[in-house]
């Protein structure tokens, strides 16, 4: 049998859960909370692996992340532009096939012992180019599949299994790796990809309405940029990104330099900081329903609030406290992501969303490793707190000054209604 997205479905129906009435959405969610397991395992795996292959050299590991962002960077627009031209569902697909083959080559690698770093970073460089394609595609599949009203819904469940899968896949994986070979780890992989593809092949998704435009290869991102330009909501969102991205959300720089030099502990009392932000970003994808048609207004607000926690987490007077902090940090910034991300989906062209998507991609990527540098620095100069209270009240203050400059701004694109984007326009 295969699973159909159900026009029938009234937006109101089951609030929250309302995108779960529709079968296609369950077998893709489904989908996703089999691969964030097995995707949050690879990534365990490979820092080891790579640690194995270069005796411990941290440089060496941390060049691993430059690896895996730099195709968002370097070819962002194009996933945009094929996620905008191709249908969805055959482009992830093709995506997570590739996915299979390279973590079925890395486990061969890992097997017969004949891994080289040159290769995690080879194998690192191409996972990433298949991401820059799968990201985009997923979110406009979700949009495909429930409809517009539901699509924040859609995204606020579709991450609270990924971080499911984030927060039980690290576990599963040091389970594994501590009593099998490093390769079983990525068949373990493998399968979750097959899985996704078997999911993918079953279902059926609404046809897609077209506004009659060709969608002309892409000119870098000028395509995305023209339309984020042309709409105040959309820049407003783009800005935030960017300030969210560079320093809001520095959690890996700022958790270990608070465990380390405010609360004097090692390496056991860091690890625990990642679990307590994941739950607070299962917890925020969760109250996702709470903004069904969101625009600029309200992803400046949710930008706030992001480095208005952060802040926060600078006056912890122990370390528990500091841990328990991180709750609502997590969750405010996934929350600005998911909601974010859904606004930049209602509020553009149908024909140029996908590049809409790149475009904030790379400026919240992108900005991350200055943002770490500039933090880092800071830290080292004056202590890890006044570092947390600078992220904190530069990402308030920036986005207080956007939703100033965004309520001064006339000629507001509406919530387009029933995926009548390109109508809205004027």
């Amino acid at each position: 049998m295969t699973a159909t997205a159900d026009p029938g479905v009234q937006p109101s129906d089951g609030g929250f859960l309302a995108p779960l009435r529709l079968r296609a959405f369950r077998s893709v969610a489904v989908g996703q909370l089999v691969s964030s397991l097995g995707t949050s395992m690879a990534k365990v795996a490979q820092s080891w692996l790579l640690l194995e292959t270069t005796g411990a050299k941290g440089s060496l590991l941390g060049l691993l992340a430059t690896f895996q962002l730099a195709p968002v960077l370097l070819f962002g627009a194009w996933g945009g532009w094929l996620a905008d031209r191709w249908p969805r569902r055959s482009v992830l697909i093709a995506t997570q096939s590739a996915q299979v083959l390279l973590s079925t080559v890395t486990a061969v690698l890992a097997f017969t012992g004949a891994v080289r770093a040159y290769q995690v970073y080879l194998i690192a460089f191409l996972s990433g180019l298949v991401t820059v394609v799968t990201g985009p595609a997923r979110q406009r599949l979700l949009a495909d599949m429930v409809g517009e009203t539901r699509l924040s819904r859609a995204i606020g469940l579709y991450t609270a299994l990924f971080n499911i899968g984030q927060i039980a896949g690290p576990l599963l994986a040091g389970l594994l790796i501590g009593r099998a070979n490093l390769g079983w780890v990525y068949v373990v992989d493998a399968l979750t990809f097959v899985f996704v593809v078997a999911v993918l092949l079953r279902i059926r998704v609404p046809p897609r309405k077209t506004t009659g435009v060709t969608v002309l290869p892409p000119r870098g991102f000028l395509p995305g940029l023209r339309e984020v330009r042309a709409s105040p909501h959309l820049t407003a969102v783009i800005v935030t990104s960017a300030v969210v991205g560079s320093v809001g959300v520095q959690f890996t720089v700022t958790n270990a330099l608070m465990a380390t030099e405010a609360f004097g502990l090692g390496p056991s009392g860091y690890g625990l900081l990642p679990s307590m932000v994941t739950v607070g970003c299962l917890l925020g994808a969760l109250l996702t329903a709470r903004f069904p048609e969101p625009g600029g207004a309200a992803v400046t607000a949710l930008a706030a609030v992001t480095g208005l926690t952060g802040a926060a987490t600078a006056l912890a007077p122990s370390y528990l406290v500091f841990a328990l902090l991180l709750i609502p940090v997590g969750a405010a910034s996934m929350v600005f992501t998911t909601v974010s991300g859904a606004a930049l989906q209602l509020r553009s062209d149908p024909e140029v969303r996908g590049r809409v998507l790149a475009v904030q991609n790379s400026v919240f990527y992108g900005s991350g490793p200055v943002g770490a540098l500039l933090l880092g620095a800071l830290a080292q100069w004056s202590g890890p707190r006044v570092a947390l209270l600078a992220g904190g009240a530069i990402t308030l203050l920036l986005a207080a000054l956007t939703g100033w400059w965004l309520r001064g701004k006339s000629g507001f694109r509406p919530a387009p209604p029933g995926g009548q984007a390109a109508a809205s326009r004027g």
